[in-house]
């Protein structure tokens, strides 16, 4: 086997990829030829360190900087969101209850005004008592 063949091999050879006759020549080749040793060892520490890296997690401090700054990134502006508030549908007890507060209200302030305005306005009601005679009321000349 010579050096061309065996580099083309080498990936293979690592993943134990390989039959098992190509894997004794590439074995073989590896023992004899020191060049393709040391490029057999870089791709070893490359594919190590590569699968090392990926099994890493960051420290909690750089996930929570990289998600502040990916919702900081984006996240919409504030016009956006009031308008997606407003467009957002609404259900039909909320058009319901939306009427029947203010009406709630008004009832409460109608019947309020009223015994208010009746204690106020109607002197001659008070003091009434059926039992009583009728006073009869001269006009003044």
């Amino acid at each position: 086997m010579n050096c061309e063949e065996c580099e083309a091999s080498l990936i293979d050879h690592a993943y134990d990829e390989l039959a098992a006759e190509p894997r004794r020549a590439v074995t073989r080749h590896l023992a004899e030829c020191a060049g393709c040793a040391v490029a057999y060892c870089r791709l070893r520490a490359d594919l190590d360190g590569a699968l090392q890296a990926a099994h890493e997690a960051p420290p909690p401090a750089v996930r929570q900087r990289l998600r502040a700054e990916v919702e900081r990134a984006f996240r919409p502006s504030w016009w956006r969101r009031g308008l997606a508030l407003v467009r957002r549908p609404v259900p039909a007890y909320a058009v319901v209850a939306a009427l029947a507060i203010p009406a709630a209200l008004w009832l409460a302030r109608t019947s309020a005004g009223e015994e208010a305005a009746g204690a106020v306005t109607s002197p001659r009601v008070r003091g009434y008592d059926a039992a009583a005679p009728p006073r009869i009321q001269r006009p003044v000349l």
